[in-house]
This record gives structure tokens, C-alpha cells and sequence, in this order.
């Protein structure tokens, strides 16, 4: 009797032995098989703009084997979620599966179990649904992440042994408030945000996150959400007058630089009316003519030639100011000479010769955001950034333009609106 117990036991201990070895055997397959097909966030995040046509980026953000993956924006004060389709290739796969993400600084996405589903032959897949993140970004800061990195991880015994499976990688934007409402020329381009959460990451203060900003523009190298540089008038001709159209020919005028900068502004919902400033001389005349052009320095004031009006004696004379390749200004005759003064963005020696000019106005300061440069009032501007006012006329198919370099012979008037 004795022995026959100890027979049943026996073949009952070697039974379980036999299915357990079956289990093992079913969920031994390469890890590295599991990937990642396309994942997607959700949860209240931002509309994105491409720079390039405008449109709205789509959705999967993350698409295996793309080069360029769709960037991601959330308004500070709320957790990413997101969700995952994965896809294996193994002989005889579990029922289930277990998955989770571990994100940078803490963002993790809780384990789940799932159920895996046959694709035919040996291809499986399997969903891990839309899961909120463990942490919110901080309320009321601003944050940058290239990349925004999720490990995802996979368990076949309950989540007591785990092994990587994928990464998704995306840029994450986080502005410190909900943005502006889009209106006009102000939209939610990537490059927009790109700008304004690289410079702000960290900011929470008006006065803080306008800084940083700024530093952006300084330096006289605006980049686009690719590293590309933004371009003021290089070369020295530009038909492009809008945000849009600089983000995506990335060449443009000065009314575009403004808006930008101020669009940085913007989408990290910091709000400042009558911000957006129009400048031309103040109406004045000499000799018979308006005055209303001035040089952007550096201009070099040879001999007065010009005969007839004391006041302005400089005098340039042109058919076609800016021929091809839209490098230099050509004069037939030249009293004045352009040279290299104040660096635009991306360009040594910008167009220089202007009747109106667009720059922004913040809490009592003007940002010129072409040139990268600040003014304390609207009387200085003159004396700090130009050479010389003038005017112009027309005799006998020629433009005769003619200067003086007495800062003092008139001033700057200003139209403000909100951007």
C-alpha cells in the first residue's frame, strides 16, 4: 500500500512537471520579436500645425519604421496618456501578455494585462488601451522634452520577471498655460512651440518665460523646429509678409519675425494686448517731398552731391534697386553706401533700406526681434538703429533718393494693434 502511494505521487508530481514544462516551453520565444506598431496620446493634448502647408498633424504619433515621428503637446497641470498596438512573431504564444512604459522623470504608464490576438501563422499582436501616465507635468511651468522616451516592457509570468521590448520616442511640448486662441496670422505651427517650450522649459512667470524666449532671438540664430535656420531678408528681397509663410520658406520680412516671437508668447498663454507695433517716419516734408524712408545702420555718408534741397543733400539715384541674385543694392549714383551694421537673424548685412518696420511691445519695451535687440522707447529707436532719414522721387525713368544723417530732422510715429 505504501508503495502504491508512492507511485501515485510520483506520477502526479511528474504530470505537473510535464504541463509546467509545456507552459515554459509556450512563452519561450526571442523578446526582441515584440515591437512596437503605433502608439497614440491622448487625454487633452494640443493641436500641432505642420510649419510646412499648415494642416494638423494626425494621429498615430509614434509609427514603427518612420523617420520622422508626429510631435505631442499638453497644457502644464495634466498627465500623458497614451496607448500602444504592438505586434510579435512566435510559434505558440500565450493567451496574455503583460505590458508597461517607464517614461523619463517619472512619467510611467502602469502594468497591464492583455490579451494577445493570432494575425495568422506565427504573427501576433496585442493592445495595451490608452493608460494615463503616474505623474502630471507641474501646473503652471513649462517643459521640453526631445525625446519624450517610453521603454515598454513585457511580462509572461504576472509581471514577476520583466524584459524590454521597444521604445517610442516623441517631442513633447508642455506650455506653462492653456495657449491663445488661434486668430489671424497666430497659429499653432511646430515650430511655435518648438521655440517656445526649448527656450521656456522650466519658466512659469510672465516675466520669466518672456525672457527666456527672447534669448531665442538675440543671438541672431532663430532655429525651426529642425535646427534650420529663420532668415530676415537674406537674400536682401522677401515677398513673404506672414508667420506662416516664414516657418515655411523659413525667409521673410520683418513683419513675420515679430509675430513670431510674439506667437511664442502666445501659445504659452501669456497675455499682452497692444503688443504688435507699426513704425514709419513721422509725417514731416522737405523740399516739396514726404519723408518717409530711413537706413537701418550701417550706411557710410560720403560727398553731398545733391543740388536743391540743403536739408538733404545726399543723394543715390537707381532704376533697379535690388537686381538678381538680391545681394546688394545698385546704384547708379551714391552718396550714401550700405554697409554691414546691425546682423539680422541669419544675416550679416540684411535690407537696410525701409519705409516701415514691425516690432513688438511688451510691458514698456520694444523688441525688435529681426535685428535681436530691445529699445526702452520709441524716441530711441532712431537715434540707436538708424543712420539717416529720406525720401525719394522719380525724373525721367530714374528713382532719385535722397538723405540727411541729422537723426533730429524728424522722428517716428507708431500705430499699435494686438497680435
Amino acid at each position: 500500500m505504501k508503495v502504491l502511494k508512492f507511485t501515485k505521487l510520483s506520477w502526479a508530481i511528474g504530470t505537473a512537471l510535464t504541463f509546467l514544462s509545456v507552459d515554459v516551453i509556450a512563452q519561450d520565444f526571442s523578446y526582441g520579436s515584440v515591437s512596437v506598431e503605433s502608439a497614440t496620446f491622448t487625454g487633452g493634448n494640443l493641436p500641432i500645425r505642420r510649419d510646412e502647408g499648415a494642416s494638423f498633424y494626425g494621429t498615430p504619433h509614434w509609427v514603427a519604421d518612420e523617420v520622422v515621428q508626429v510631435p505631442v503637446a499638453y497644457v502644464s497641470g495634466n498627465a500623458p496618456r497614451v496607448n500602444v498596438n504592438f505586434g510579435f512573431e512566435c510559434s505558440n504564444a500565450p493567451d496574455s501578455i503583460w505590458v508597461r512604459g517607464m517614461g523619463p522623470e517619472g512619467f510611467n504608464f502602469q502594468a497591464q494585462k492583455v490579451v494577445v490576438n493570432p494575425d495568422g501563422g506565427d504573427l501576433h499582436s496585442f493592445y495595451y488601451p490608452s493608460t494615463y501616465a503616474d505623474l502630471e507635468f507641474e501646473a503652471d511651468e513649462a517643459r521640453f522634452f526631445k525625446p519624450f522616451k517610453i521603454g515598454w516592457d513585457v511580462s509572461f509570468d504576472e509581471g514577476g520577471t520583466w524584459r524590454a521590448a521597444d521604445t517610442t520616442r516623441n517631442t513633447m511640448y508642455i506650455t506653462r498655460s492653456t495657449p491663445m486662441a488661434e486668430a489671424g496670422h497666430f497659429k499653432f505651427y511646430h515650430s511655435v512651440y518648438d521655440i517656445s517650450c526649448r527656450n521656456a522649459d522650466g519658466e512659469s512667470s510672465d516675466e520669466d518665460v518672456i525672457a527666456a524666449i527672447w534669448a531665442e532671438f538675440t543671438d541672431h540664430i532663430v532655429f525651426n523646429y529642425k535646427g534650420d535656420s529663420l532668415h530676415y531678408y537674406s537674400p536682401k528681397n522677401t515677398s513673404n509678409t506672414n508667420l506662416g509663410a516664414l516657418l515655411n520658406y523659413r525667409n521673410a520680412q520683418c513683419y513675420t519675425f515679430a509675430q513670431l516671437f510674439l506667437a511664442s508668447i502666445k501659445i504659452q498663454g501669456v497675455v499682452r494686448t497692444n503688443n504688435y507695433v507699426y513704425i514709419t517716419p513721422q509725417y514731416s516734408t522737405a523740399c516739396g517731398y514726404s519723408v518717409n524712408r530711413f537706413l537701418v545702420k550701417n550706411w557710410d555718408f560720403g560727398a553731398a552731391t545733391g543740388d536743391g534741397c540743403e536739408a538733404y543733400p545726399f543723394e543715390n539715384t537707381y532704376t533697379t534697386l535690388l537686381p538678381y541674385p538680391y545681394v546688394a543694392y545698385s546704384f547708379l549714383t551714391e552718396d550714401v553706401s550700405d554697409q554691414e551694421g546691425l546682423a539680422g537673424q541669419c544675416s550679416t548685412n540684411p535690407s537696410s533700406y525701409f519705409n516701415n518696420h514691425q516690432i513688438a511691445l511688451i510691458d514698456g519695451v520694444y523688441y525688435d526681434a529681426c535685428y535681436g535687440v530691445t529699445f526702452d522707447s520709441l524716441e530711441d529707436i532712431p537715434f540707436e538703429a538708424f543712420d539717416g532719414w529720406g525720401y525719394r522721387y522719380n525724373s525721367g525713368g530714374v528713382t532719385h533718393a535722397r538723405f540727411t544723417n541729422d537723426m533730429e530732422a524728424t522722428e517716428l510715429s507708431q500705430s499699435i494693434t494686438t497680435f
